[in-house]
C-alpha cells in the first residue's frame, strides 16, 4: 500500500513501487491496479487544493456563520439554532447530560442551553449534525455499514477526548470534542468517492486498506481547506501514529489516547494494555462518557 503521505508518488505513476508491484503475483497486480486508480484522483484533489467535501451542510452552515460575528449574543445564536429543530434538540440534550450538568438541574429552552454549554460546544453540535447528515447521504448508500461503524466511533472518540481534556489536561474540553467529532472525517470523505468505482465497492479488504491507510491525510487536507487551527489539523493528521503521552500534554495526545480507548472499549485491537492509565480513568468516568455520546447521538 501506499504511504498516506506520499501523494507524489502517486501522481507521478507507480515510480519504484509500481516496478515492485508488477513484479507479484496477477491478484496483487490487480489489486494495486484498482487502489492506483483510485488514490490518482485522490492525490490530483490533493495537489490541486480540491478537496472538497461538506464538512458543515445544509442547516449547520448558518450557525457556523453565526459563530464567524465576533459581535454573536446568546440570545442571536439561540435564535439561529431554535431554527434548526434537530440541532435545537442535540444541544438541549447537549446541555442536561452528566458531563454539562452535574448540578443535575434540567433545561428545556435553547437560550439556557446555549448559556450552559458555550459557543465552542454550540459549533462542536453543529458539527455532529453536519457528520450525521454526510452519514446518511446518498453519496454513502452502498457503505451505510462501514459509515454508521465511523459515525459511531467518532461519538466514541469525542466524548473520551472531551472527559480526558478536562480530567487530565488544561487544554480546551469543547475543542477536544470537536477533534474527537472530525478526527475520521477522512474516512467519510474516501467512502463517498469510492461509490464510483464500481471495482473497489467489489473489494472491501482492499477499499478498507486504503481507507485506513488515508483517512489522516485527507482529513488533514480538509480541516485546513477549512481554516481551522494548526492544533486541531495535527491531531486529526497524527490521530493513527501512535504517538502520544499520558498524562496526555497536547490536542494530539488527547485524540490519539481517545481513538486507541475507543476501540479498546469495543473490544477492537487498540494497542493498549487492558490496565492502561487511560481506560482505569475513563472506568471511573463511564457515566460522562456515555451521556455525552447520547446527547450527540
Amino acid at each position: 500500500m501506499l504511504d498516506r503521505r506520499d501523494v507524489d508518488q502517486v501522481q507521478q505513476g507507480w515510480g519504484e513501487q509500481g516496478a515492485a508491484a508488477h513484479a507479484r503475483s496477477a491478484a496483487d497486480e490487480a489489486a494495486d491496479k484498482r487502489a492506483f486508480h483510485f488514490l490518482q484522483e485522490i492525490a490530483g484533489n490533493l495537489s490541486g487544493n480540491g478537496i472538497t467535501f461538506p464538512t458543515f451542510i445544509d442547516a449547520t452552515v448558518k450557525v457556523r456563520n453565526a459563530l464567524h460575528d465576533p459581535d454573536i449574543d446568546v440570545g442571536r445564536l439561540a435564535q439561529v439554532v431554535s431554527g434548526e429543530p434537530l440541532l435545537a434538540t442535540k444541544l438541549v440534550r447537549m446541555a442536561n447530560s452528566a458531563a454539562l450538568n452535574p448540578s443535575g438541574r434540567q433545561v428545556a429552552d435553547v437560550r439556557t442551553a446555549v448559556m450552559r454549554v458555550g459557543l465552542h460546544t454550540v459549533r462542536s453540535t453543529a458539527a455532529a449534525v453536519a457528520i450525521q447528515q454526510v452519514r446518511a447521504s446518498k453519496e454513502l448508500a452502498p457503505f451505510a455499514t462501514e459509515a454508521e461503524a465511523v459515525w459511531r466511533h467518532s461519538l466514541d472518540v469525542a466524548a473520551i477526548a472531551y472527559v480526558l481534556a478536562r480530567a487530565l489536561t488544561r487544554l480546551n474540553p469543547d475543542e477536544a470534542l470537536f477533534a474527537g467529532l472530525v478526527h475520521d472525517i477522512g474516512r467519510f470523505y474516501l467512502l463517498s468517492r469510492a461509490t464510483k468505482y464500481p471495482e473497489l465497492v467489489g473489494h472491501r479488504d482492499e477499499l478498507e486498506a486504503i481507507v485506513a491507510e488515508w483517512h489522516p491525510s485527507i482529513g488533514e487536507a480538509i480541516l485546513q481547506g477549512q481554516g481551522l487551527p494548526e492544533a486541531l489539523v495535527a491531531a486529526v493528521a497524527d490521530h493513527e501514529l501512535g504517538d502520544y503521552r499520558f498524562p496526555p500534554k497536547t490536542l494530539a495526545d488527547v485524540v490519539t489516547l481517545a481513538n486507541r480507548a475507543a476501540l479498546a472499549r469495543s473490544g477492537q485491537e487498540s494497542g493498549l494494555d487492558p490496565d492502561a492509565p487511560v481506560l482505569q480513568a475513563l472506568a471511573e468516568a463511564d457515566a460522562e462518557v456515555r451521556s455525552l455520546v447520547e446527547a450527540l447521538r
